[in-house]
């Protein structure tokens, strides 16, 4: 069958998208407030692990001969669970995708667009996202070429118009290591580990259609190591603009902390940067887990993802509105529930047994050492 676009990406294209999406929502909602002013702290060390997650996804596909996070399922758990299992991570990246388009919802509806009905928003975004998953997945790498620099660019200007302005207090950052390292590990375990860095498991989805899967898990850990470096840069930025007090009772610390700059009584508000900065953020990690739960339900059901892209884009604004009442349940669930629930069994309890078993599967001479056909498009 014929496909707008080709689904093969470059190295480079996957090291950006991978440094977008985990950047993503990180800089702007605040997360990790259990370790207070060493938060930059916890965010390095939380980096750190985040290189070896996804070192450890890249090993689980080089494991199991290429094959992608479905196909693995099938091989490994068998038609009946690997397929069950399959439908599971769709619905999980959906899920997720619905919560993302709520904070980009909440962020609009509290900064440019307070009168607009959180569905509208919702759909609006949905509409890009589904044209652009729609015309491929390459197009989708092309698009995040063009926006990453913008980003980038974007989020070192706020820090250095902070700077400038003389709102950015070095002494918010002391005592280091006041409350020792307990509220690190708070911070760590399971938020700082699953969000964001734990989210990459989608790319378990991708990665074999890069140009030259050996090299992917070295590109996917330079691309993590640059997202924790501006994810570390922004809670510096936060903290240091707005103390440890302000950044915990703020929803979005980053947005609040942008508001602070002044130049010359004339160069100010300039908090719509961020929200452009999240906008595009979300546009990518939406997309992103958009297309990896229609790749998913196209393997379980054999059928185009294509054909199923108008009525999934349907419900995504739907439960991206009624999953939570209002914005702090929203974040609770997010930070509190979700990652116990969801993000620990699927980032790391079904791959560590995929790897077992994969394990054992390759002692007994199981595993082929090349990747069988895709599911076409």
């Amino acid at each position: 069958m014929n496909t707008v676009g080709n689904n093969k990406i470059s190295l480079w294209q996957l090291f950006v998208l991978i440094t977008i999406f985990a950047i993503g929502t990180a800089v702007v909602v605040g997360a990790g407030e259990e370790a207070k002013q060493d938060i930059w702290i916890a965010e390095i060390i939380a980096t750190v692990i985040g290189v070896g997650i996804i070192f450890s996804y890249h090993k689980l596909l080089t494991f199991a001969g290429q094959r992608n996070l479905y196909e693995i399922l099938e091989f490994s758990m068998g038609k009946i669970i690997g397929k069950a299992l399959c439908l599971g991570y769709c619905l999980y990246f959906l899920y997720i995708a619905s919560r993302n388009i709520r904070d980009f919802g909440e962020l609009m509806k509290v900064t440019i667009l307070p009168f607009t009905p959180l569905e509208v928003i919702a759909i609006a975004m949905m509409v890009v996202v589904m044209y652009t998953v729609y015309l491929g997945f390459e197009t989708l790498a092309r698009v995040t070429e063009i926006i990453s620099p913008y980003i980038v660019v974007i989020l070192l200007l706020i820090g250095v118009l902070l700077f400038i302005s003389g709102e950015l207090r070095m002494d918010h950052l002391l005592p280091v290591l006041g409350d020792g390292f307990g509220p690190i590990l708070q911070a760590l375990f399971p938020t700082l580990i699953t969000f964001p860095y734990g989210e990459v498991i989608v790319f378990t989805v991708f990665m074999t259609s890069t140009s030259n899967f050996s090299y992917a898990g070295k590109v996917g850990a330079i691309a993590i190591m640059l997202a924790g470096i501006l994810i570390t840069y922004s809670n510096i930025i936060q903290i240091t603009g707005l103390g440890v007090d302000l950044k915990i009772r703020t929803l979005f610390p980053l947005m609040t902390a942008a508001r602070e700059i002044k130049l010359m009584d004339f160069f100010e508000r300039v908090d719509i940067l961020v929200v452009f900065i999240l906008m595009c953020g979300i546009f990518i990690k939406v997309s992103v887990f958009f297309y990896a739960g229609l790749k998913g339900l196209e393997y379980v059901f054999n059928i185009p993802y294509r054909s199923l892209i108008i009525p999934v884009t349907a419900l995504i604004p739907f439960f991206a509105v009624i999953n939570s009442n209002n914005v702090v349940e929203h974040f609770e669930e997010g930070l509190v529930i979700v990652p116990y629930i969801l993000h620990l069994p699927l980032q790391f309890g079904i791959p560590f047994v995929l790897f077992v078993i994969l394990f054992i599967k390759k002692k007994k001479g199981k595993v082929s050492k090349s990747r069988p056909e895709e599911v076409q498009s």
